[in-house]
């Protein structure tokens, strides 16, 4: 696990002191603290993230010391939006700057959101190595604009591969949870949330910022799907309130087949590992999290957010573990797709099969030896 802060000057001497820097989704977020759940040195850590940003109480709430910096978005922006944010991007610069200064990393982690670029370019300037980890398929906007400035990029799977030089890129897989790593059996997991045994479940999840059209649907069709299996139901910021009228208002047989929650920490391992069927977004944290329980998904990716949540989604239908539909679709359709494969059990077991086999529990290893390797080049250069 990372250390907070160095207690002793000999600690100062010989920790790898490391920077992390990525926020604004859980995808960007959960593969760095996975990360440090796999270091076996005591790193002195600093998280630099956005201002007002997700994962600030995340990294927080992990023990982590955290710094927020000025950030902002680019994409879809109207001109003034985008003139005051390129005016944000350049306070976090000379913001990051002066955390480098004083913190003195020897290696810089990056995980993607637009925190990451001002981080990364300072970085860059300060001769600071520089790790990118891709969590997606395709990467996004800050990611692109950044890999320039990367000595490594760390990938997912080889897909990604093809958006970066030649001989810079190493594929790591994605790193889950050590939660995750430890799955409790699916009938352990499911006692856990009140779910009998035998039951078939299905888990509806917008991840870490939610999703309303995934709420409307489960909303719209509440009663068919509960007539199916219990519905676990993460519903993220939105909805909450119109959906817990709709649990109240449910027969109580059916009310406690529905399983509401607007967010999930710990317990999401067991989510996971208590459902049949995943319906959810395609972001980053589905390339791990889903082999990592073998679980079938039927895939729904943000139409607003680029093309990476498609490639992702995309990527993981083409190994025979998930179903994509389009988010304007999915009201309409969740019901019959989540029917017709609970009732193909033959089917069903096969595209479960088909997300475990793409499970790399390794990854998070790789990942911190890389970050050591780089701290440690730092380190004798700086020896010389």
């Amino acid at each position: 696990m990372a250390m907070p802060m160095p207690t002793t000057a000999e600690e100062t001497k010989t920790a790898l002191r490391l920077v992390i820097t990525g926020g604004g989704t859980g995808g960007h977020v959960y593969p760095a603290l996975s990360v440090l759940d796999a270091a076996d040195d005591a790193p002195t850590v600093l998280w630099i993230g956005s201002t007002g940003g997700l994962e600030a109480p995340i990294v927080q709430r992990a023990g982590i010391p955290f710094k927020g910096i000025d950030a902002g978005g680019l994409r879809g922006m109207s001109p003034v939006k985008m003139a005051r944010n390129l005016m944000r991007l350049g306070r976090g610069f000379v913001q990051a700057w002066r955390l480098l200064r004083t913190f003195r990393p020897d290696v810089v982690l990056a995980t993607g959101g637009y925190v990451t670029f001002p981080v990364g370019v300072a970085a860059w300037l300060q001769r600071i190595p520089m790790l990118i980890y891709l969590p997606d398929i395709e990467p996004g906007l800050a990611v692109r604009a950044l890999a320039p400035f990367a000595t490594r990029i760390a990938v997912t799977g080889e897909a990604a591969q093809a958006h970066f030089r030649a001989g810079k890129t190493v594929v790591t897989g994605y790193p889950v949870r050590r939660a995750l790593q430890a799955l409790p059996s699916r009938e352990a997991a499911r006692a856990l949330l009140g779910i009998p045994a035998e039951a078939r479940v299905v888990l509806v999840t917008g991840g870490s910022q939610g999703a309303h059209s995934l709420n409307e649907a489960v909303g719209r069709n509440l009663n068919a799907l509960l007539d199916m299996a219990h519905v676990i139901h993460i519903h993220g910021r939105s909805d909450g309130e119109w959906l817990r009228s709709l649990r109240a208002a449910l027969p109580d047989a059916l009310r406690q087949r529905y399983h509401l929650f607007d967010y999930l920490h710990e317990e999401m391992a067991a989510a996971l590992r208590a459902a049949d069927i995943v319906v959810a977004r395609a972001g980053a944290s589905t390339l791990g999290e889903l082999p990592a329980a073998g679980v079938a998904a039927v895939l729904v990716p943000y139409p607003y957010s680029g093309a990476h949540q498609w490639a992702n989604a995309e990527y993981l239908a083409a190994q025979g573990g998930a179903l994509v539909v389009p988010d304007a679709e999915i009201a309409a359709r969740i019901v019959p797709v989540v029917r017709t494969l609970l009732e193909d059990e033959a089917r069903l077991h096969a595209m479960q099969a088909a997300m475990q086999r793409l499970a790399q529990p390794e990854a998070a290893q790789r990942l911190y030896r890389l970050v050591q390797e780089m701290g440690q080049a730092k380190r004798d250069r700086r020896s010389k």
